[in-house]
């Protein structure tokens, strides 16, 4: 952790300079009776800018849906976000070693504005008092995730992250235990709602942020009561309101103060962050589709998403999704077979029957057949009966049909400009869903789960059960970073036995099970050799 080596000053300067259009100057160049509201300011601004720094908001991102399940990658690639989708850890990694150094350096920021705020001169000190206090929570909440164990498995015991908690620079703590880290971070999240009474868009810190988090924070630690009290305050403020039909499509369109839905986002600019934050074949969307000749487009749905989002044909979420279609459209019936690889065939349709354009030799029959479970082939071979989509063909790439996703670009109707999205009302609904439901009030889960299925344009459902509330949530917050989470912290197997480039090489691994070392981060080996004191490494 080379920053913490670094003096304050020199450590607070280069955080200061990445921020807004802003002069601001290093804290310690301010004497502590001449601090205001608006150099204090000032300065927390550059903590927030940092979050915008391409190894931090991209490194959470995909660690958080690379190690999930509602991707396909269509090819290899050099880039070391390849490690993290095949989950073969990486101590050299140059994503996580900067995310790392870029929380410590934010941290110790953060812990500048702390130590100097005197609490209780007036409420716009105490508001930006309670934004730091926010975002160290935040920041260790995020690091947490990556680098200690889920919550649920024993956590008095498993070595969560170093707690920097104040601006000495000659304070090195060790790794605390993960139920610590949790501790400090609810600590300081509580009181950054007891601090911040001033009302401010939804790209800053506000008493209704720091409540959505500890939803969240209390739902990984399965404090049940907590994650829905804390939900129900966010839901009950009415600041915000759940977009509805093609406002809910195109949901990052808008910048995030027009968005009522979004609670935080990390607010990236026109034209000005495209470029300087790398906004283009660098961003996150760019992975996932190419948008005027810009962007990779070789991420895509895994068929597992797609199957669960195809149960309901008319769900609005379809719309992030968009196969890339051939010149002259035809549809196709698909399925994956037991290696796992996508079978394809060209269909026609007359009637609404559909049959196989060309004599199959692998069927018994040219008619796609159907039954309550839908259509389907039976393959001569085996007699086995395969389920089967029926679907607008589209392009391949390495024989992986091209299909873009759209959900984290065209902020502005610019390509890949995106406002990562921390936090949203959709989560809260599904938050209390699941506390509720685990708190045994099946009747206000199922309300909950409603109101996302309803806005979704699908069937309310009459009865839930907790397999239902995870589905919905990872049909609503897919390519939001929570998958890889939510399974792990379920205690759920993870399933990726479907196409895609992580069954190829060595190792490959079809499932991993939530007690897996695979499922925490190697600490970055430069800051552990940097380190002053010895630092334990997660077992390999």
């Amino acid at each position: 952790m080379k920053i913490i080596k670094y003096s304050i000053i020199t450590g607070i300067a280069s955080i200061l300079l990445t921020g807004c259009d802003l002069e601001r100057l290093p804290y310690n160049e301010i004497p502590a009776d001449k601090l205001d509201a608006s150099n204090i300011e000032n300065i927390t601004r550059g903590s927030y800018a940092k979050l915008k720094e391409e190894y931090y908001y991209k490194t959470i991102h995909q660690i958080g849906e690379y190690g999930g399940d509602n991707i396909s990658l269509s090819g290899t690639t050099s880039d070391l976000l390849y490690q993290t989708y095949t989950y073969r850890r990486s101590g050299t990694s140059l994503y996580t070693a900067n995310l790392w150094q870029i929380t410590y350096q934010t941290v110790v920021n953060v812990n500048s504005m702390i130590e100097l705020i005197p609490e209780g001169e007036s409420a716009e000190k105490d508001q930006l008092l309670g934004e730091n206090y926010f975002l160290r929570g935040f920041l260790y909440f995020n690091l947490c995730n990556l680098f200690g164990r889920p919550y649920a498995q024993s956590p008095e015991t498993n070595p969560g992250i170093p707690l920097k908690l104040t601006t000495d620079i000659t304070d090195f703590p060790p790794r605390s235990s993960v139920k610590a880290v949790y501790t400090q971070i609810v600590n300081d999240m509580e009181k950054a709602v007891r601090l911040m009474t001033v009302s401010k868009s939804n790209i800053y810190a506000s008493k209704e942020v720091a409540c959505a988090y500890l939803s969240r924070v209390h739902l990984y630690m399965g404090d049940w009561q907590k994650a829905k009290d804390y939900a129900d305050m966010v839901i009950n403020s009415e600041r915000y309101t759940l977009l509805q039909g093609s406002a809910y499509q195109h949901y990052t369109n808008p910048v995030p103060e027009n968005n009522t839905e979004t609670i935080f986002a990390i607010r990236m600019n026109k034209d000005v962050d495209f470029e300087k934050y790398h906004m283009d074949y660098y961003s996150i969307g760019a992975l996932y589709a190419s948008i005027n000749d810009i962007g990779w487009g070789e991420m895509y749905p895994s068929y597992s998403y797609l199957q669960l989002l195809g149960r309901n044909p008319e769900d609005l979420r379809h719309a992030f999704i968009e196969n890339q279609k051939p010149e002259t459209p035809y549809k196709w019936l698909i399925y994956v077979n037991d290696v796992p690889m996508y079978v394809t065939r060209e269909v026609t349709e007359s009637g609404g029957t559909y049959t196989i354009a060309e004599k199959p030799e692998d069927f018994t029959d040219a008619v796609v057949q159907s039954d309550a479970g839908g259509y389907f082939v039976v393959e001569k071979a085996t007699s086995v009966k395969r389920y089967v989509n029926i679907e607008d063909a589209a392009n391949k790439r390495n024989d992986y049909p091209k299909r873009f996703i759209y959900k984290c670009s065209l902020q502005e109707d610019q390509s890949h400009l995106y406002s990562p999205m921390m936090i949203r009302l959709a989560e809260m609904y599904l938050n209390r869903a699941e506390a509720s439901f685990r708190l045994g009030e099946t009747g206000s889960a199922l309300s909950d789960v409603n109101v996302i299925r309803r806005r979704a344009g699908i069937q309310e459902q009459t009865s839930v059960t907790l397999d239902d509330i995870l589905d919905e949530r990872r049909l609503e917050l897919a390519w939001e970073a929570h998958r890889k989470y939510d399974v792990f912290r379920t205690g759920q197997t993870l399933n990726r036995n479907y196409p895609g480039t992580h069954l190829s090489g060595s190792p490959v691994h079809r499932t991993i099970e939530p007690t897996s070392l695979l499922i925490v981060e190697l600490i970055p080996q430069r800051e552990m050799d940097a380190y002053p004191v010895p630092l334990e490494q997660n077992p390999q």
